[in-house]
């Protein structure tokens, strides 16, 4: 036990498609120079019984580069999941694959498009037009298929789908994997992509934002008073992990560590968070990093702007934290990209590691009172920032939180 707990897991690449396009690059000057990327979708707009119309979604990319024999069987968040792999590895100094790289990565769902396309066909008794690349594309498990077939990754594939929590959950389930030497190194994160059943079903739950349909960039309002919920949004984003030993010998260029993450459930209500579950989940990532409360710089919270789950989350913040710690939520900025979510803005994270940079939350101008009186993040702070520790919640309980040190 004592091996395991003294082997330093490390982050070396990272890969992004978001709502600013494509690359870290992208996603980082998108979130730093406070760019906006929600805009009004038609299909949600002929929906009068829908009342969210906003959305966030990645700009037109051209995946003609992905060799054809590849690219049929695959969805567009599994050419999303390629774009960001590539770039991932790219960044860890890997032109290819190596030998053994376990991934880790899934979704919430997989294709609508494809499945509704499947589903009119096979209804309008059509079923001659269905593809066999079109079954490759609806498998649950279908974006970490295609892309570790096309990129040659022959490790062990996991795929866990823990809806809002995806992205993270995968992190830390790489993070055990490399820490108990199931994996030398892995690829890790998840991916998304939008269709307007999203914006529909939490709309449906009454989760969507509805009040600033005329300011779409303004409609994602975390904590704030006026919030009345999320806006969808999608993508892709992918870290590459490895122990620290191995990272310095073959002098790979240190991000952060991976220095503690936990796991648990809600278990009385499918959508409806308690602060004491949230804030047990926080307090054994922080026993698992040996990280006292008053250690973390930054909490970034998984806070999508619904009513319910901001007040839950604050609490339990305050519960582990006390008033003083610092909170920010990226919903603001990128939308709420499901089970890309964690992985994104984990990526963000490290950015503001890098940059000795606070992102505000976006569109955050006055705290509700039913929120705990914290200290929000409103504006950028450039100040020391050392551990940050990372929140996603899901939509059926599946709570995590990561640690995250930066390079010593």
């Amino acid at each position: 036990m004592d091996t395991l707990k003294n082997t330093k897991i490390v982050i070396t690449g990272a890969g992004a498609v978001s709502p600013y396009g494509a690359g870290v690059t992208a996603l980082a000057d998108g979130l730093f120079t406070g760019k906006g990327c929600m805009h009004t979708v038609p299909e949600l707009e002929a929906l009068s019984m829908v009342k969210t119309k906003v959305a966030a979604t990645v700009p037109e990319m051209d995946f003609s580069y992905i060799p054809r024999r590849d690219r049929r069987s695959m969805s567009r968040m599994a050419k999303y999941a390629y774009a960001a792999a590539q770039e991932a590895l790219k960044s860890a100094g890997y032109e290819t694959a190596p030998q053994g790289l376990g991934f880790f990565m899934g979704s919430t769902l997989n294709s609508i498009s494809v499945w509704l396309e499947i589903s009119k066909n096979c209804h309008e008794g059509h079923l001659e037009l269905v593809k066999t690349s079109d079954f490759l594309q609806i498998m649950n498990h279908s974006p970490l298929a295609t892309v570790s077939q096309a990129l040659k990754i022959n490790g062990p594939c996991v795929g866990a789908s823990d809806a809002c929590a995806t992205g993270l959950m995968n992190i830390g389930l790489a993070y055990l994997a490399v820490k108990t030497g199931l994996v030398k190194q892995a690829l890790c994160g998840g991916t998304e992509e939008y269709h307007p059943m999203f914006s529909a079903c939490f709309d449906i739950m009454q989760a969507t934002s509805h009040n600033f349909n005329n300011y779409p960039n303004e409609a994602c309002r975390p904590f704030d008073k006026d919030r009345t919920g999320l806006v969808c949004s999608e993508g892709c984003g992918l870290l590459f992990i490895e122990t620290e030993e191995n990272a310095k010998a073959r002098g790979a260029t240190i991000l952060a560590e991976i220095a503690g993450f936990a796991s648990n459930t809600e278990t009385e209500n499918m959508a409806y968070p308690s602060a004491e579950t949230l804030r047990a989940c926080m307090l054994a990532a922080l026993a698992d990093a040996d990280i006292k409360p008053e250690e973390v710089d930054l909490l970034n919270a998984h806070a999508t702007g619904t009513v319910v789950g901001d007040i839950a989350e604050t609490h339990a913040a305050a519960a582990v934290f006390g008033p003083a710690v610092s909170i920010n939520s990226l919903k603001g900025h990128l939308g709420h990209a499901m089970g890309a979510s964690g992985s994104l803005e984990t990526i963000a994270c490290l950015e503001m590691l890098k940059r000795q940079t606070v992102l505000p939350t976006q569109n955050l101008h006055t705290a509700d009172e039913r929120c705990a009186p914290l200290a929000y993040v409103t504006r950028k702070e450039e100040r020391p920032l050392n551990v940050i520790l990372k929140n996603s919640f899901a939509i059926g309980g599946n709570n995590c939180s990561l640690v995250l040190r930066r390079p010593q």
